[in-house]
């Protein structure tokens, strides 16, 4: 689950008038991001550790019904992601449960990663200090947070991408690195029946 929340869950120093131009350039650039569907592969290196930690699977993002976070690899396991709650399952049974009304903190960490999904980066100014940088079709913005959870594990959070988002680097305090690399982004198209079965958990 600390997975999940983690996942939920630019370069140049930029004056405010700055910034604002380069969230409109990279707004602009930015398609899907109500409804898109894509793979992801999630890297997770540990300052104490030779190799990395290594996930995969499918993502749904539906801006008015959350993320449907679906792990393939190391074994089969599927989350939803809404404003009010998280529900994990693996082989179809509820192994974790996060619920907004007695975990406040929940709210947080669920709010900002809708936002970094759904490219509001307006909204993310709340809650970060935010750099950036467009060259041609691609982008990168660094995020600072100003305070909060995300402030009391992470240094930075790095985004990059053309038309989508592409990768997300959480640094973290301890040393520690997590990267997701989205590939296949895609408009999310009609869900299957299994996929609606999911979005409705509740």
């Amino acid at each position: 689950m600390k997975r999940v929340l983690t996942a939920l869950l630019g370069c140049l120093l930029l004056s405010a008038p700055a910034l604002a131009g380069v969230i409109d350039d990279v707004r602009v650039r930015v398609a899907l991001p109500d409804a898109q569907r894509g793979e992801f592969r999630q890297e997770k290196h540990v300052a104490t550790l030779s190799k990395p930690l290594i996930s995969s699977g499918q993502f749904i993002y539906l801006k008015p019904r959350g993320l449907l976070w679906r792990m393939d690899r190391p074994y089969a396991s599927d989350a939803v992601i809404t404003g009010e709650q998280l529900i994990q399952q693996v082989r179809g049974k509820t192994i974790a449960r996060v619920e907004a009304r007695s975990q406040p903190g929940y709210s947080s960490v669920s709010r900002i990663f809708m936002a970094l999904v759904g490219g509001d980066w307006q909204a993310l100014e709340q809650d970060f200090v935010i750099q950036g940088k467009v060259s041609g079709p691609s982008w990168q913005l660094e995020l600072t947070p100003k305070g909060g959870l995300f402030a009391s594990f992470a240094r930075t959070l790095t985004l990059s991408g053309g038309k989508t988002l592409e990768q997300l680097d959480i640094a973290e305090k301890n040393g520690d690195r997590t990267v997701y690399v989205f590939s296949n982004v895609r408009e999310a198209g009609r869900l299957t029946a299994a996929e609606d079965a999911l979005y409705a958990l509740k």
